[in-house]
């Protein structure tokens, strides 16, 4: 299994942001194109609604912005460098990875194959909150 390195990104305000798998159970990231990319902002939203749902179940939500800039009516955070996201998605450089307390990759989605359904998502998410944490 793959382990996810830890990135730092930044804050809508440029503070600095430095995510620890450890904290939670799962944690989903969720890499948007920049804030010109309509869907990416359609996703935004429709993850964002999704938001509590996966804090019960100890769950953070990243939303990651390529970019300088988070778009209006959006929330989330920007990337300094987007050679992860290539590493993970490929040329398409968006989509949903869902990383356990360990930093491992449990799941991966890229944009080419479409976005996943946030059920598709907390589907994933509860697996690994039901697994033994060992």
């Amino acid at each position: 299994m793959k382990r996810l390195e830890n990135l730092t990104l930044r804050s809508a305000n440029g503070e600095v942001v430095e995510p620890k798998w450890q904290d939670h159970v799962a944690t989903v990231l969720v890499f948007l194109h920049d804030g010109h990319c309509f869907a990416c902002r359609k996703t935004c939203r429709t993850f964002s609604e999704l938001k509590e749902q996966l804090a019960e179940w100890d769950a953070n939500l990243l939303l990651i912005w390529r970019g300088e800039i988070v778009p209006e009516g959006c929330e989330g955070f920007l990337e300094g460098s987007s050679n992860l996201r290539r590493k993970w998605l490929g040329e398409s450089s968006a989509g949903v990875l869902v990383v356990d307390r360990f930093g491992v990759v449990a799941k991966k989605w890229s944009a080419i194959e479409g976005f996943p359904s946030p059920e598709d998502v907390l589907t994933v998410v509860k697996d690994i909150a039901l697994q033994c944490p060992e």
